[in-house]
This record gives structure tokens, sequence and C-alpha cells, in this order.
């Protein structure tokens, strides 16, 4: 039980970091996207509607036009409008460089190369005297005959982009950085990376299709910008390792709180019984000895150790704030109903409850976990659903021989009645979302990443919504 609550804690943990690896990915090829498809918007209109004619009527029409499309892009540092010729406009306006070629710069070149892509690449800025900002660049291609008339490069802050790295909040201890394929450190905010480690680490990519670990660390890697470079996510595994014993520490206490408790009933018993034993004997020495009366006398000391026992047992199996059955208590009807016909599970998971704690207090939110508990206690009405906490504001339920229309119509009871809860708090709602799936034809684990899979969608669709697998 040990091992596997280390296991499944340790698969938790790498979890919220991949999600967590995810969601950065997602905002920065968003963040990346927005300004591809802004210079390529200006490229086709400088194609078509401001062209590199040389005339002070030309470049003064294309200049205010560029300075427009610049007042936009708030993370901007610059935009060029290089020719074929070398011929150039910067903006915003600095003195020109007579000996500055544009045509030299790498962007301009693999740009002139493959007309079909926005190219992603770091360079210096020797206008605004940055040794390194991030370049998207994109030929300008005449949309009557086909033409290459130069190329239009937008020169972007690295350093708004690391901003974004550092706001992030991980769920554990982690760096995360941008580099290349080839292992070539783009974006690193604010430590330094033994190159050789980036080469390390771009074989590595090439080799695992996945997460994998090196150097006593765990990695998780997205790709970003075209998928021209990766985003990656770094956890010592020390850390790793120290939060899972915190999260398992607790059942290690209470498994040996349980023996010693065990103990001592044995231990009461036992001495019960001895008691009983020796007042058998002294009535038969002395010929007092009263079937009946001693037949009581064990029958209560026998009840009596039960219902400690029993008490033990029921407190050992169920969660003290919800009253619902506890994690150690699904981990062993999970893995029995896993192997029942008709079965079901479902992983639901308060919305926004995070914000119920920062904004009401702690108490509130274990006020609100209590209540939406007990609600569904009091609508299962059926002795084969059962309820467990499953872990922090997460409640998993198991049906027994039911179909998957009376599993859902329970979820979907249990929800509408906790969104028309009304609490003291003013403005406070409460509702949850949840994943339900069939049991069996997989292993236990399977099956609760498939609940856990369709979890994250409803959370994704909106939250407060309950999906099921087809």
């Amino acid at each position: 039980m040990i091992h596997s609550q280390w296991m499944e804690a340790k698969e938790t943990l790498q979890r919220q970091n991949r999600l967590y690896l995810t969601n950065v990915a997602s905002f920065l090829g968003k963040y990346f996207d927005g300004y591809e498809n802004s210079i390529r918007e200006m490229a086709r209109i400088a194609a078509d509607q401001h062209k590199f004619e040389g005339t002070p009527e030309s470049v003064h029409a294309l200049r205010s036009w560029l300075i427009e499309r610049l007042r936009i892009l708030p993370d901007a540092i610059s935009v060029i409008h290089a020719d074929n010729n070398g011929h150039f406009i910067r903006l915003p306006y600095i003195e020109e460089k007579p000996d500055w070629d544009p045509r030299k710069e790498p962007w301009f070149a693999i740009s002139i190369e493959d007309s079909d892509e926005a190219h992603f690449s770091i360079s210096r800025d020797p206008f605004a005297r940055k040794e390194r900002v991030l370049t998207i660049s994109l030929p300008v291609i005449n949309g009557n005959d086909g033409a290459n008339s130069g190329v239009l490069a937008l020169n972007l802050d690295l350093d708004k982009i690391a901003e974004i790295l550092n706001t992030a909040i991980p769920p554990t201890k982690s760096r995360t950085f941008i580099m290349t394929r080839e292992g070539e450190l783009v974006i690193n905010p604010g430590y330094s990376i033994n190159p050789a480690k980036l080469k390390s680490l771009a074989r590595y990519t090439r080799e695992y299709r996945g997460d994998f670990i090196m150097d006593s660390h765990y990695y998780a890697y997205r790709s970003v910008a075209s998928q021209s470079w990766l985003v990656i996510h770094e956890v010592d595994e020390n850390e790793l390792n120290d939060l899972v014993w915190k999260q398992c520490s607790g059942l290690i206490w209470s498994i040996l709180f349980l023996l010693v408790v065990l103990f001592f009933c044995w231990w009461a018993t036992r001495a019960a019984m001895n008691a009983i034993f020796m007042r058998i004997a002294t009535s038969i020495r002395k010929g007092g000895f009263k079937p009946a009366a001693v037949e009581e006398l064990i029958y209560e000391e026998i009840q009596s150790s039960q219902q400690r026992q029993e008490k033990t047992a029921h407190e050992a199996m169920t969660d003290v704030l919800t009253g619902l059955k506890n994690r150690r208590a699904f981990d062993i009807d999970a893995a029995r109903y896993n192997l029942e016909p008709h079965t079901y599970l479902a992983i639901i998971d308060l919305d926004n409850f995070k914000i119920i704690n920062d904004t009401w207090g702690h108490t509130v939110g274990d006020t609100v976990l209590k209540t939406v508990s007990e609600l569904g206690l009091r609508l299962r009405a059926l002795d084969n659903i059962s309820l467990y906490r499953y872990g922090g504001e997460e409640i998993a339920v198991l049906f027994q021989g039911l179909s998957q229309e009376k599993a859902q119509s329970y979820l979907e009871k249990w929800r509408i009645t906790v969104n028309t809860r009304s609490f003291r708090e003013k403005g406070l709602k409460v509702s949850f979302s949840g994943g339900l799936v069939r049991m069996g034809g997989a292993s236990l684990n399977e099956v609760i990443a498939r609940a856990d899979k369709l979890l994250y969608q409803a959370k994704k669709r909106g939250k407060n919504n309950v999906i099921v697998s087809v």
C-alpha cells in the first residue's frame, strides 16, 4: 500500500508539472503566433500597397504605415523593412549606420532562401544596443508576379518573454527555459546552464518522446514557436521525492498508529479474557460456578472488544472532515470493483476551490467541501453508490450494478443541487466538474487516468459540467 501510494503521489506530481508545462507552452505559442500573424499581415500589405520604390513619397508612406503598426505591438522593440539592394527603413527611427547592411544579417539570408515560413531567430540589434533580441522575419512577396522584393523583420524584447516564465507559478520548485532543438539556449530567466548540458538535453529530446530522467533531474518538454524551439521544465528528483515523502508520511504514521491501536485492543482483550478465566477457575475451585453469569460476562467482554475494533476500523477508513470514506478505503474498494461487471468510476473536483479559500478563508472552504459531500450522500439513496474523499477537493464515486445513464443522472442531479445551494457568504457560488468512465478492461491506474483526463477536459470546457466516456 505504501509503495502504491508513493508511486501514485509521484505520478500525480509529474502530471501536475506536465500540465503546468503544457499551459506555459500553449501561452508562449499563442504569444508567438500573435506576433507572427501580425508580421504576416504587415508583409502582405507592404507587398501590395507600400512598395519600396526609393522615392521620398513612397519612403514617407511606408515609414508612416510601419510606425502605426509598431504602436499596436506592445513588446516590439523595432521593425525593419529591407530590400534586396540593401536599402532599409528602421523604426523607431535612429540615426542610420551607413556601414550596416541588412543583407548580411542571418534573418535576412534565411528569409530570402525560404519564402514559405516565418523564421524565429536570436540576433543583435545594433541600433538599440541590445546584444540579443528575438527576430521574426518574413519575405515580402509581390502578390502579382511572386517576386521577392525584400524582408520584413520584427524585433521583440527577450526580457519581456522571460517575464512570462518568471511570473508563471510551477507546482514544484523547478526551472523552465527555452532552447533550440540543436541545444542552443534561447531564453533563460535568470540562471546559468552548462552548454554541455544543453547538448545532452537536445539529444535526449530526440531519443525520448515523453518525460525522461537525466543527471538526477526529471525533465518534461513541449514544442513552441512553429515547432523550432523547446520549452524545457527541469525538476530536481530530490525535490520531487521530498514532496512525495510529505504526502506519504501521513499514510505511514496512520498505519503505525493503527498497529499500536490494534496491539492495545489485543492486549486489552487478552487481559480481559485472562481475568474471566481466572474468575472461572476460582469459581470451580470454590464450588461457586454459575454458568449463566460466566457466559454473560464472556459475551459482554467479547462484544465490547468487537465494538472497540469496529470503531477503530471505521475511523481508519473514514475522512474526518466530510464523513466520506477516505483514500485508503477507495484503493481497496476500487481494486475489487474493477474486477466486477457493470461498475463505473467518477472523479469530481470543486471548481475554483483555491479562490474560495483565498477569498473567504479555509474555514469556509472546509464548510463548502463538507456541504458538497453531505449533498452527495443525501442524494445517493443507494447502497451501491459509494463516495470517497479522493484528495484535497477531489471526490471519487464508485457505482456498482448500475447503468451508465443512472450514474450520469445521479452526478447531474448532485451538480445541479450544489449549483443552487445558498451559503451565508455573499457572492459564494459553488460548482464542480467531473469525468465518468466504465471500469474493467484495464488496470485500475489506467481507469483512474481516463477519469482524470475527462475531468481536465470538463475544466477546459468552462467547468461546472460532467463528461462521460463514450
